[in-house]
């Protein structure tokens, strides 16, 4: 009797803990499931209290099937092959299969590593801290990406000829036209980035996965071979969605110039004024000089960049007008004028300049130059401006 007692009390206990371990075991498949599929829609959801090999597992899985669900993979030919040894053959596609997973595992557990040594290593620092006079600063407003004063490694130089740059000035080659093209785009749209916006914006046609594959990774090699390394960070992070980002480090001689206009019409100090003056040497010519890209047309990117460096240098010419600073009038000027020749407000300025400095023959100059730029111009219809030509010759007399 005392032997059967024990037992009916070990009964129960086995089968509370035997269902426990169903329990589990249940909780555990539902958790794999759904945070495969969570992340193959391209979010991150978890859930409470799962395993951490459940989470890497489900990763992985997503990004194979993301993998192999891919147009790229569906559009990869077929090589015919001779049907001699096909056995062998078939290993080796499960043997290269097997390959490629541990490779794919081993990159996610690199990548995430990397994200949390990047979170860690972010520190706050106060505005007094960060105002250095040795390099021009960069503060990203409002409406665009954020980038830590004096943080950017990589300048995309857009008001001219597009070319690409470290913080030191020294160049950095990309190897194809497209990858120039394409790292152009992404600076731009810095917010609204995906893959298919980027080929639909430089590819008229339908674009084969491996060509796109192929301009990406010459990319990478370029900005990785430029010798400004990131610690922990990627110029463009590898992604199992259609999102396409590109580090925060990389930014436009536009945006560095639009960034001080701000800081200027905010606060009109002498170190804001500076800042923006010392900005303006970044133009060279009209944006993107030479280059066929149409998406800067047609999105209006080309004629925000004009009208903000106009802003900047009108505003800049005015203060050197009143200081009576005619060497820093001319050149801001000057610079205005390189995106757009014949700016009627640019070309008075000068012209007060010349006066100011007694040089008459100077403001002939200028109307001169003024005139032929606006004959030149079809949409300028020919006619110079008549209030402008009142101006030249009351400064002339004077």
């Amino acid at each position: 009797m005392d032997w059967l007692r024990q037992e009916d009390i070990q009964l129960p206990i086995i089968e509370l803990l035997l269902g426990i371990f169903v329990l589990a075991a249940f909780w555990i498949f539902v958790t794999f499931v759904w945070q495969v599929v969570s992340h193959i829609r391209g979010q991150s959801r978890t859930f409470a209290y799962s395993p951490q090999f459940i989470r890497i597992a489900a990763v992985a899985i997503a990004g194979f099937f993301v993998s192999s669900q891919s147009v790229g993979a569906m559009a990869v030919p077929q090589v015919a092959t001779e049907k001699i040894d096909s056995n062998n053959s078939n290993k080796y596609s499960e043997k290269l299969l097997l390959g490629s997973g541990a490779i794919n595992i081993a990159t996610l557990t690199y990548i995430v590593a990397k994200r949390r040594a990047t979170m860690r290593s972010i520190k706050f620092v106060s505005k007094a801290e960060i105002q250095e006079e040795v390099a021009l600063p960069v503060v990203a407003n409002d409406d665009e990406v954020s980038t830590n004063s004096g943080d950017w490694r990589i300048i995309i130089r857009v008001l001219g000829v597009p070319v690409v740059e470290t913080s030191e000035g020294v160049t950095v080659t990309i190897g194809k036209g497209k990858s120039l093209e394409l790292l152009s785009w992404l600076v731009e749209h810095k917010n609204s980035s995906t893959r298919s916006a980027a080929r639909t914006a430089l590819w008229s046609e339908n674009v084969q996965d491996a060509t796109f594959s192929n301009v990406v990774s010459d990319l990478r090699r370029s900005l990785n071979s430029s010798g400004e390394p990131i610690e922990n960070e990627e110029w463009i992070p590898r992604t199992f969605t259609n999102q396409m980002i590109l580090n925060e480090k990389v930014v436009t001689d536009a945006f560095i110039i639009q960034h001080f206009l701000k800081l200027y019409i905010d606060d009109p100090s002498e170190l804001n004024r500076r800042h923006l003056e010392e900005s303006l040497s970044f133009v060279r010519d009209l944006p993107f000089a030479g280059m066929n890209y149409a998406w800067a047309d047609a999105e209006g990117i080309t004629t925000s960049h004009v009208i903000t460096t106009l802003q900047a240098a009108v505003l800049l010419g005015e203060y050197a007008i009143s200081v009576n600073d005619t060497e820093t009038l001319f050149y801001v000027t000057e610079k205005g004028l390189r995106v757009l020749p014949g700016h009627e407000e640019l070309v008075a300025l000068r012209m007060k300049g010349h006066s100011k400095s007694g040089n008459r023959s100077a403001i002939k100059l200028e109307w001169e130059a003024y005139a032929r730029a606006v004959e030149a111009d079809a949409w300028a219809g020919g006619a110079p401006s008549s209030h402008l030509e009142e101006l030249a010759k009351s400064l002339a007399q004077v």
